[in-house]
């Protein structure tokens, strides 16, 4: 009897051991699941909309204000004094630079956040998640400790979507940011090696 009850507690407590360390790739299969049921009160439960919309906001902003040809250096007062006065004469005058504007709330979307979880990155607002990925891939785990996690999509020409969570109770994890994949590390994340492993129904 003191023996199966010990086996019993054992098993109970690396159970529970598994599914405190397994939380994040539960949350994320969560997520993809809210998702496609357009369920949006577990998605507000899963995502924290106001850190991600900030942290989207930020990354589309950066990307926008990229695409503009940089400006050349002002002349020089000791070099070209008329110029330098005119170009602040000119700076003056000019209106202020517009701030690009982006439809954050579009990647916000049930369908938005599906394809994000697809690693449909910066097009994530505008496609068809399952014509974009008929098999959705699975997570990597970049990262894990006892309060943060963070989980990696990857598509071999867009790069690599990273979900960043936090622990929100003993099982519960919440999305806090959602970080859109660099096409120019595509290359380079696509020959190192890495330790990272794949979690869901296909892995092997």
């Amino acid at each position: 009897m003191f023996k199966t009850l010990s086996i019993a507690i054992i098993v109970a407590v690396l159970v529970a051991l598994f599914g405190f360390a397994i939380g994040p790739v539960w949350a994320f299969y969560d997520l993809r699941s809210a998702a496609e049921s357009e369920d949006i009160k577990s998605l507000s439960e899963l995502v924290a909309f106001d850190d991600v919309r900030a942290s989207l906001r930020a990354q589309l902003l950066a990307e926008a204000k990229g695409d503009v040809t940089a400006a050349p250096p002002p002349p020089s007062v000791l070099r070209d004094p008329i110029g330098a006065i005119g170009r602040a004469i000119t700076d003056i005058a000019a209106p202020p630079p517009k701030t690009p504007i982006v439809d954050v709330d579009s990647y916000l979307t049930a369908k938005g956040l599906l394809a994000l979880s697809y690693g449909a990155g910066k097009d994530a607002n505008t496609v068809e998640p399952r014509e974009f990925s008929p098999k959705p891939p699975m997570p990597r785990i970049l990262y894990w400790s006892i309060d943060r996690a963070r989980l990696g999509i990857k598509q071999p020409d867009i790069g690599v979507t990273v979900f960043t969570m936090k622990r929100k109770g003993l099982f519960a994890w919440q999305i806090t940011h959602i970080g859109l994949p660099d096409p120019d590390a595509v290359e380079a994340t696509g020959d190192a090696s890495s330790p990272a492993a794949d979690f869901g129904p296909d892995a092997k």
